[in-house]
């Protein structure tokens, strides 16, 4: 635990943290305490906001379901999260990652960098414990519990900041990039991977609610989780606007953007309805080879302008300007 302090510090005021016991944790400055479990620090802000905290609950709860109600082990998926995991591990030696909103683990499994400092945060202590017990990297990870809007870390301490289908869970997106680019060094990246786009949220998602409320069909088919969290019931998805509005006002820059998913999208919408109603031994997917032949021809309508513009999700790639 004192090893990994070196890395952290106090969400409020950023400055070091001493470890008074196996139990808890205390700004040296502050003097704000923190708790410890399992040896997982909790840096929440004492006046955390009732969104996050509902939001900590329900993925405390859904900790154990989280890989299938996303189907992060699909081809279709991983095809895309290795992309951007193929720039971390291109990191330079020594290099110190922070991962937000890291849920069971996953992507922190698939670097192969074992020089890499890998921070692990969630605002969930159920997602972290369980990302700690799933480990299987042979990169140096320390876990934490955090807000992504209080970015536990030094200022310019940061060579990269991971986020994947976690932004749109923030009430407050620009408040994240703007802490950001204070904990990253200069030329610092952040990866920002599986956005939702926002016109399924005024046209698809709406007339999958009416459906469901004329055929009733929830009520013959429960699903086997909790519904969905205050993120998701909230959000309205990102469009290419929002993200340069995000960037300008956090100082940042756009170093690559991807469309992902066009009939990949629908697909994926109807596989997670049906599996969300079946047990985890039972879910269904398309066969790989199948999921190729999709892939490549998404590529392809993506390449088209203005239907580009219709892709389900975004991954981009930021940098912070030495200088700017």
């Amino acid at each position: 635990m004192i090893n990994s302090l070196k890395f952290l510090v106090c969400p409020e005021c950023k400055s070091e943290l001493r470890q008074n016991t196996s139990k808890e944790i205390e700004c040296i400055k502050c003097k704000n305490r923190y708790v410890v479990k399992d040896e997982i620090p909790i840096l929440l802000p004492s006046d955390l906001e009732e969104f996050k905290a509902l939001e900590a609950e329900y993925h405390d709860h859904e900790a154990h379901h989280y890989g299938e109600i996303n189907m992060i082990n699909s081809y279709y998926v991983t095809f895309y999260h290795q992309k951007y995991l193929n720039i971390i591990n291109l990191l330079n030696e020594k290099s110190v990652v922070l991962e937000v909103g890291s849920g069971d683990g996953n992507d922190a499994n698939h670097i192969t960098n074992s020089e890499l400092t890998i921070i692990q945060s969630d605002i969930s202590f159920q997602m972290v414990r369980l990302a700690k017990k799933n480990k299987k990297a042979n990169s140096k990870i320390i876990y934490v519990v955090s807000d992504a809007e209080t970015i536990p870390c030094k200022d310019n301490s940061l060579d990269a900041i991971m986020i994947v289908g976690a932004l749109h869970h923030l009430p407050s997106p620009i408040n994240f990039f703007k802490e950001a680019r204070r904990a990253l060094c200069a030329n610092g990246i952040i990866i920002i991977g599986f956005e939702p786009n926002s016109w399924p949220y005024f046209t698809i998602y709406p007339c999958i609610r009416f459906l469901k409320k004329i055929l009733r069909l929830d009520r013959y088919i429960k699903s086997q989780h909790s519904g969905v969290s205050v993120g998701d019931q909230e959000t309205e998805g990102f469009s290419y606007s929002d993200f340069k509005l995000f960037l300008n006002e956090s100082n940042l820059k756009l170093e690559k953007l991807e469309r992902i998913w066009f009939l990949f999208g629908f697909i994926h919408t109807v596989l997670s309805i049906i599996n969300s109603k079946l047990p985890k031994n039972r879910s269904i997917d398309l066969p790989v080879r199948l999921q190729k032949v999709i892939i490549f021809i998404d590529d392809l309508i993506l390449s088209i302008p203005i239907i580009k513009n219709f892709c389900w999700h975004w991954t981009l790639v930021v940098k912070k300007i030495d200088g700017e």
